[in-house]
């Protein structure tokens, strides 16, 4: 019975994730706008009603699209702190700097970031107006690699270190959306900001 309910939730995390491939195509390709239930059903080869009761409404496909980019982009995040255990200015520095290159490279954050593409509005409130998606989930998963690759530095500035990391991704997720110089600045100003707090 147990590997019978595995193997199902092995199917529907896969099912989820071609649903979710195939509203990216279709976003990167027409807009968010382009995305509909019936065209997801159609190019997954799957009902109307499968589409509907996998991601729900059309705004819960919306958000589940970009909180999955966003955990991507969090796990390669973790990847490069790692890489620099017990040296935040590195792993900060590093992390900002692979979100802001990584973004500049992303085809779903340009379609989202940059505008034209009909319907993009809808999914930039998820990604930068709506706390729940993206920001709070980068603080939070930002601040508990931090607090483990950092114990040092975070055991002595304990009551800074939640702040210090909301202020890098908030800083971060600024740059993304709207850079005003290259990507080596941003990543300085971060680099700046965690020195200072050291």
């Amino acid at each position: 019975m147990h590997s019978e309910r595995s193997f199902q939730a092995e199917v529907r995390a896969l099912l989820r994730d071609r649903l979710l491939d195939a509203a990216a195509e279709l976003t990167c390709a027409e807009g968010w706008a382009g995305v509909t239930m019936g065209r997801l059903a159609a190019r997954v080869g799957v009902s109307r009603q499968t589409v509907h009761k996998e991601v729900g409404t059309r705004q819960s496909l919306g958000q589940a699209l970009v909180v999955r980019e966003a955990d991507r982009f969090l796990a390669g995040v973790a990847e490069q702190m790692a890489a620099h255990p017990g040296d935040p200015v590195s792993g900060i520095g590093s992390a900002v700097e692979y979100t802001l290159r990584g973004a500049a490279d992303n085809a779903l954050l340009k379609a989202i970031l940059s505008g034209p593409l009909p319907g993009a509005e809808e999914l930039l409130l998820l990604l930068a107006v709506r706390p729940e998606p993206v920001l709070r989930r980068a603080i939070s998963a930002v601040l508990e690699h931090a607090r483990t690759l950092y114990a040092d530095h975070a055991e002595a500035e304990k009551d800074e270190l939640a702040p210090l990391i909301e202020i890098i991704v908030r800083l971060t997720l600024s740059h993304l959306q709207q850079p005003l110089g290259p990507v080596e600045d941003a990543v300085e100003q971060a680099r700046r900001i965690v020195e200072r707090w050291l």
